[in-house]
């Protein structure tokens, strides 16, 4: 092999071990995410990022009730109950408990 084959050898294998490197923390924290939302309850942060609102308006509709949410000073809420809410505000959850009495 010449001089340059190896220079393009170890170019590559460094490459390859960087690009390792970045890959491997960007799994581990899209892991880590998808592990704290296996429980249904979401701290503020990560129901206002679930439902795509945006957050003055969250806060709003958490303040006046039409969220629910739980606990003090540090709300949480619950995944099925920010669903619900979220399919009332469209009208969708009358026409899904309608469907699902039909059913």
């Amino acid at each position: 092999m010449s001089e340059s084959d190896d220079l393009t050898r170890l170019m590559l294998t460094r490459l390859a071990d960087e690009l390792a490197e970045r890959l491997a923390g960007r799994v581990e924290e899209r892991l880590s995410a998808a592990c704290r939302r296996a429980s249904p309850w979401l701290t503020t942060a990560e129901a206002i990022d679930y439902t795509r609102l945006a957050e003055g308006t969250f806060r709003k509709l958490a303040a006046s009730g039409k969220i629910p949410s739980h606990g003090g000073r540090a709300k949480l809420f619950y995944q099925p109950e920010l669903d619900q809410s979220l399919l009332a505000f469209n009208g969708l959850a009358e026409e899904d408990q309608q469907l699902r009495e039909v059913s």
